[in-house]
């Protein structure tokens, strides 16, 4: 990866095209909404896997993200609560939502290179294609 710092912006060249960064967000993507994108698209390809592989079959997962961040301390983030809502044709338990929760969190790569500095909780929630929740 090669990257480029000029006024405003810092511009990646990357594999997928160019990336543009900023932290200010009319001039590009700001660097905390990467760093979340990352851990999102990471665990969330991951969570995709996992329910492929048990043939768990769903129409779509959602994923909401919330952060908190500490501004005496360089303004870093301190906690992250991802919450995936999983659109399944067949109802699964919250006791296998769980465990499949803690096999993301175990085998993400991109949360395991934050963990021992960011609190990392992961929840996911079955909802079924006729609209009840579990």
């Amino acid at each position: 990866m090669e990257f480029t710092i000029e006024n405003d912006h810092i511009k990646g060249d990357l594999r997928f095209g160019e990336l543009t960064i900023s932290p200010d967000e009319t001039y590009g993507y700001r660097p905390y909404e990467l760093l979340v994108s990352s851990l999102a698209g990471c665990s969330g390809s991951l969570l995709r896997t996992i329910l492929t592989k048990r043939r768990i079959a769903f129409e779509k997962i959602e994923m909401q993200v919330s952060a908190v961040r500490n501004p005496d301390y360089a303004n870093r983030i301190e906690k992250l609560s991802f919450s995936a809502r999983v659109y399944a044709e067949e109802p699964f338990a919250p006791q296998q939502a769980e465990k499949i929760a803690h096999l993301v969190v175990k085998n993400c790569g991109m949360i395991q290179s934050v963990i021992q500095s960011i609190d990392i909780k992961f929840s996911i929630q079955c909802i079924h294609l006729n609209g009840s929740k579990n």
